[in-house]
C-alpha cells in the first residue's frame, strides 16, 4: 500500500516555471491580437449609441411640439474641450401667443433671434440658475434648480464629437414648420456631424462628406423645418452615405 501511494505521488506533475512562462507567452500574443479589435468595437458602439440617444432627443422633443404640449421648442448641441452636451428646450403656447403679438420683439423679425440661446423657457432639460435675496441677509442667493420633466432631457457625452468646438449650434421648431429657425454653428444648416472623442472635431467638408474617405464611426444627424429627423452613417467601403 504504501508503494502504491508512492508511485501515485511520483506521477503527479505541475507546470515548470518555463512551461508556466510559455502560457504566458501565449496568452499575452492572443490578447495584443485582439485588443485592437476589442478597442476599435467599443469605439464603434460608443459612437453609435451616442448618435442615436441624441437622434431619440431630438425626435421626443417634436412629438412634444407635435402633440401641443409646447409651442415651440429649441435643441442645443454645445461643445466644450472634452464634452458634448445636447439639450432639448420647450416655450409653452401661451408664452409662445404672448411674442407673437409683441411687433416690437426683435423675436418677430430675425431668424436668429428667434433661435438664440437665450429665450423664455417654460421647460429646459438642464438645470435652472435661480437667483433670490436672502431676507435677513440680503445677499444673493444662487441655486440650481434640477430639471424633472420628462418631457425636455440633456445628455453629456465625454467620448464623443461633433464638428465645431467651443461653440454652441441651436435649432428650433414649431408644429407647422413657420417657426423653424436655426442660430449658432447651426445657422442655414440642416445638419450637424458625430465621431469619435479623440478628434477636437468632426473632419467634413462644406458639403458634409468627411476630407478623410477612410473616416470609420462618423454619423450625420439631419433634420428638416418640419421636424423629420434622420441619422446617418459614412460608410467607407462605399463612399456614400447609408440611412441608419
Amino acid at each position: 500500500m504504501g508503494k502504491l501511494i508512492q508511485v501515485q505521488e511520483k506521477n503527479i506533475k505541475g507546470f515548470n516555471l518555463i512551461e508556466l512562462l510559455v502560457v504566458i507567452a501565449i496568452i499575452s500574443v492572443i490578447s495584443a491580437a485582439a485588443y485592437p479589435n476589442f478597442s476599435s468595437w467599443k469605439k464603434a458602439r460608443e459612437v453609435r449609441g451616442a448618435a442615436v440617444k441624441i437622434k431619440s432627443l431630438f425626435t421626443n422633443i417634436n412629438s412634444q411640439v407635435q402633440r401641443g404640449l409646447y409651442g415651440f421648442v429649441q435643441v442645443e448641441v454645445k461643445a466644450t474641450t472634452g464634452e458634448v452636451k445636447v439639450i432639448s428646450k420647450g416655450m409653452k403656447l401661451s408664452n409662445l401667443a404672448q411674442k407673437i403679438n409683441d411687433s416690437e420683439d426683435d423675436w418677430n423679425k430675425d431668424q436668429t433671434s428667434r433661435c438664440a440661446l437665450v429665450q423664455d423657457w417654460d421647460d429646459e432639460g438642464s438645470s435652472k440658475i435661480i437667483e433670490t435675496i436672502d431676507p435677513e441677509t440680503e445677499e444673493v442667493v444662487v441655486e440650481m434648480i434640477p430639471n424633472n420633466k420628462l418631457e425636455v432631457a440633456e445628455l453629456k457625452f465625454d467620448d464623443i464629437a461633433v464638428n465645431f468646438e467651443a461653440k454652441s449650434g441651436t435649432v428650433c421648431f414649431s408644429k407647422d414648420g413657420s417657426w423653424y429657425s436655426t442660430a449658432e454653428k447651426f445657422d442655414s444648416s440642416g445638419a450637424f456631424y458625430i465621431c469619435e472623442g479623440k478628434e477636437i472635431k468632426c473632419d467634413v467638408k462644406d458639403n458634409g462628406d468627411p476630407n478623410d474617405l477612410d473616416h470609420d464611426n462618423l454619423f450625420a444627424l439631419n433634420w428638416s423645418r418640419f421636424g423629420n429627423i434622420t441619422l446617418e452613417k459614412w460608410s467607407k467601403s462605399k463612399s456614400e452615405w447609408i440611412l441608419q
